[in-house]
């Protein structure tokens, strides 16, 4: 998900004058100025990453890997069969992001770019993490013997709890990692919340169990491909104006 740059007057003025590039707002999908060729290999490795983390959740409960197995019996496969809650949810954000840096390394070497993307990174795994993991922890731990309707209301809740939570505390690690002394951070804006059909999808998993609910839940993993093409296509903002 994309956030907006936050800078107080005397750190807009200080970047500014000193050309720092920032870490902001900018969407990075159409603004990055790559080639259609660069970002095909950006969406490549982060294809690659989401489905290496499905086919490691699959190895693990047991599920076999041979495609001649898989597309024999397609309705028995992991894809089909399991519903995608927190666990698989944060596993295949992380190997989206990951994947969708490989490739951002691969098409770019400008090391300013690949701070941000090393920056972004780490928003998109919070992004993708915490909003499911409140979902898990509000639905499925605290208000698990309420009833359907109640836990509704409370897993979007925990959407926007979660969104918030993240940006909180991504911004402080992204800082820390990378050692801003200047306050940069980044805030919400009401489009961040936009991005997590994912979530609202798994948060009917935790509701109530359907096979409209399952069906629709099969499109999450390519709606997880998104944080990764955000990932890869970051490119830092330079301050073009000189004090």
């Amino acid at each position: 998900m994309q956030v907006l740059s936050v800078n107080n007057n005397y750190t807009n003025n200080l970047r500014l004058k000193e050309n720092i590039p920032s870490f902001g707002h900018g969407d990075s999908l159409k603004n990055s100025g790559y080639t259609s060729k660069q970002k095909a290999v950006v969406a490549s490795t982060t294809i690659v990453g989401v489905a290496a983390s499905l086919a490691l959740m699959a190895k693990c409960a047991k599920y076999s890997l041979k495609p001649s197995k898989m597309f024999k019996n397609i309705k028995n496969s992991y894809l089909s069969k399991t519903d995608y809650k927190a666990k698989e949810i944060v596993a295949m954000g992380a190997g989206s992001c990951i994947g969708g840096l490989a490739g951002g390394y691969i098409v770019d070497k400008n090391k300013d770019n690949r701070k941000s993307k090393l920056r972004e990174t780490i928003m998109q795994i919070g992004n993708v993490s915490f909003p499911i993991l409140t979902v898990d922890v509000v639905v499925d731990k605290i208000f698990k013997n309420k009833s359907k309707g109640f836990k509704a209301i409370a897993g979007l809740g925990g959407v926007f709890a979660g969104v918030a939570i993240s940006n909180i505390v991504m911004n402080k690690l992204n800082n820390l990692i990378f050692n801003e002394k200047r306050g940069e951070g980044r805030k919400m804006k009401i489009t961040d919340f936009s991005m997590h059909f994912d979530d609202v999808v798994a948060a009917a998993n935790y509701i109530a169990k359907g096979d409209f609910v399952h069906k629709v839940g099969r499109i999450i993993p390519a709606f997880l491909v998104i944080p990764g093409l955000e990932v890869g296509n970051k490119t830092a903002e330079k301050n073009s104006v000189t004090l």
